[in-house]
């Protein structure tokens, strides 16, 4: 059992009162954007009542033919049926969406926690909502990696990150650092006069404008394997000094299944609609020196690690890593970092509500 400072956590987890799914009660769903429909689809696979979809706003009346209503209009169901949270993403703090739902009436909330606990396995990957016992499983692990983090204000948020995935801390959902993503008092003042960019999942290029805005950027080399992405990024980056390569980064050459289409949200999965190559930044870069190393590749962070021990090791960048892809990064990929990055700072910052875009940044020491 953890101690100190995350022993609390596991005292008020096993001391939490939540609403219990029953087979007989019939359910609502706040929201009805991807992960609520995907819900929908595996609470009626498990013989649950969907009743519909309930939003503050709605846009249309129906998804997968069902209703969607307003939570005024979703009033007619309180005390005959359970109001599940299908909200899951970076632009809607859960605390806020919890406080309209009261505010409407309801009272029986069902959390995208409690729903992972119970459906996770027909969910599949939802970024860092997994399951609440593996989280405790191993908070010896984070709290280890907490004790290792250079300042006060990382290992709080490690804990509330903790706290607000045990569902114990709702109120962490509103949470955001002062500091700006990536380019920050962290991170800029390690950098030389003319730092040498590496971005591993450069999107349409707005991390590379906000570098260049941020610093006197020299070289850069833009990762983007998704082809939508990359045809933007390599017009939004024209007559600047970077490189744009249209490959996933990996601990080794492959040809690898990928999620294309999907925006910011391209990943490597098995059931890819598309095939992109990956490579290792040390076959990629060798013998290039690196300035800042920023890695976002949607939970492939820790491959893309151990391909560039060489590049780590001869360059000593900083380094800016998602934190918040697998429920396991938030131990895993400290503890690569540790490994790799002896002689370093590590910090921990929170960039978007629900603690998406939490980050790690390695910082040499002077």
């Amino acid at each position: 059992m953890p101690n100190r400072e995350f022993a609390d956590l596991q005292r008020r987890f096993e001391a939490r009162n939540e609403k219990v799914l029953n087979l007989e009660d019939p359910l609502l769903i706040f929201g009805a954007g991807r992960f609520a429909r995907d819900l929908c689809k595996a609470l009626q696979a498990q013989g649950y009542l969907v009743l519909g979809f309930v939003e503050t706003t709605p846009i249309t009346n129906e998804v997968l033919g069902l209703p969607v209503m307003t939570l005024g209009e979703s009033s007619l169901h309180q005390g005959s049926a359970s109001l599940c949270l299908g909200i899951l993403n970076r632009g809607c703090a859960m605390n806020e969406l919890v406080w309209l739902a009261h505010a409407s009436g309801w009272s029986n909330l069902v959390m995208p926690w409690q729903i992972y606990d119970a459906f996770g396995y027909h969910l599949g990957w939802r970024f860092w909502l997994g399951s609440r016992e593996k989280l405790l499983a191993n908070l010896e692990r984070v709290e280890s990696v907490s004790a290792r983090l250079a300042d006060a204000g990382s290992r709080e948020i490690v804990k509330r990150i903790c706290g607000f995935r045990l569902g114990v801390d709702l109120d962490y959902a509103g949470c955001i650092s002062n500091e700006p993503q990536y380019f920050n008092a962290l991170t800029l003042p390690a950098l030389p006069a003319k730092p040498c960019l590496v971005d591993c999942g450069a999107y349409n290029g707005d991390t590379f404008h906000a570098f260049a805005h941020a610093a006197n950027c020299g070289e850069a080399y833009l990762f983007e394997p998704d082809p939508a992405n990359f045809r933007s990024l390599c017009e939004a980056v024209r007559n600047t000094p970077a490189v744009c390569l249209p490959l996933a980064v990996s601990d080794s050459y492959s040809i690898l299944s990928f999620n294309a289409g999907d925006g910011e949200g391209g990943a490597i999965v098995a059931t890819g609609n598309a095939h992109v190559a990956a490579a290792a930044l040390d076959d990629m870069l060798p013998g290039t020196l690196v300035d800042f190393l920023k890695l976002d590749v949607e939970g492939a962070e820790a491959v893309a690690l151990r391909g560039a021990r060489e590049l780590i090791t001869r360059s000593r960048p900083v380094i800016a890593m998602s934190l918040y892809h697998k429920q396991e990064d938030l131990w895993e990929l400290p503890e690569l970092l540790f490994e790799f990055c002896p002689g370093y700072l590590f910090y921990v910052r929170q960039h978007c509500y629900n603690s998406f875009d939490s980050v790690l940044y390695a910082v040499p020491e002077r």
